[in-house]
């Protein structure tokens, strides 16, 4: 039996016994929080674990991998890691993914409970995939068109809010941007009902009309926050949720009782369905989805078919 009393000899080992593989790590370099010296933290925490990294920033065009990676992992928020999904394609389904949160909010990193701290997180990620994929998270793909949805949508105040949201001002004061726009929003209130129709988890068609819509793929919304207690990434529906009253006043009141941890789908400030299929009667904007404006017409949300993997 060999034994080992330096470490360089430990780590030798543990390399050794490290399952190999080539990742790329995929990182925003305008994400709320990112820091060059963390990106090269995750670098080092991974290759000493035995991985072959390939650091890839994103671009203004998308996000461009290299083709060969056994696992991805983004390091930035939910919008970068739709935008990684959307990179991947037909291949979302084959290529697992896991997260290094650096965004505003993360909400899928949130749920999945990744780690910030680059040991801790590189340790977590290879100890899961040394378990092998019968662990991981499996989570059903939605898109709304032919735009990947990791983790939520919605339309009116909201989105309105977002599309509203100052890039510099997000860069200096990160989720509370989201605030200033809104009260901006509140000067200028947005009214455009509309009629939606689709299919229940259970294949049940419905009907209904709203002019402020949520769809929650994840259990989180906005932050801590859930709305729903049957949204999460790994069922295979999305979460419908339209307010009721989409006034000043109702809005105000069902934000207030997301903060206070209230059971919203009880307190009648809002109609709860969990749905496969959503369409609109009309071309509807602006739409935030995963955090990020969306100036394209939506007209319809339903499952891809694909299953996302994430190595946790």
């Amino acid at each position: 039996m060999v034994r080992c009393i330096r470490s360089p000899c430990r780590d030798m080992l543990n390399r050794a016994t490290t399952a190999l593989m080539n990742l790329d790590l995929v990182y925003n370099p305008a994400a709320g929080s990112f820091r060059p010296a963390r990106l090269a933290e995750l670098v080092r925490a991974f290759e000493g674990r035995g991985a072959t990294v390939a650091a890839l920033p994103t671009a203004a065009e998308g996000v461009r991998l290299s083709g060969s990676a056994d696992l991805v992992c983004v390091h930035g928020g939910d919008g970068t890691l739709r935008d990684t999904v959307q990179a991947l394609g037909a291949r979302a389904g084959e290529v697992p993914l896991c997260i290094a949160p650096a965004g505003t909010i993360n909400l899928v990193a949130r749920e999945l409970g990744y780690g910030r701290d680059p040991e801790a997180l590189a340790e977590q990620v290879m100890a899961a995939w040394r378990r092998g994929p019968e662990t991981w998270v499996r989570a059903p793909l939605y898109a709304l068109g032919d735009l990947p949805v990791v983790s939520c949508l919605s339309i009116g105040p909201d989105s309105h809010a977002v599309a509203r949201v100052s890039s510099a001002l997000k860069r200096r004061i990160g989720r509370f941007a989201y605030v200033v726009a809104m009260l901006q929003v509140l000067r200028q209130w947005p009214r455009q009902a509309m009629a939606l129709s689709g299919e229940l988890a259970d294949g049940t068609p419905f009907t209904c009309e709203g002019a402020a819509v949520i769809v929650s793929h994840g259990a989180l919304f906005a932050g801590p926050f859930r709305l729903s207690p049957n949204a999460a990434l790994a069922a295979d529906s999305v979460e419908l949720i339209v307010l009721n009253r989409p006034s000043r006043r109702g809005v105000a009141l069902f934000t207030a009782a997301a903060f206070a941890g209230w059971p919203l789908d009880r307190l009648g400030l809002a109609t709860f369905r969990s749905v496969r299929r959503v369409a609109f009667d009309r071309c509807v904007s602006p739409v935030q989805v995963d955090g990020d404006h969306m100036p394209d017409c939506a007209y319809a949300i339903g499952p891809t078919g694909m299953t996302l993997r994430y190595v946790i």
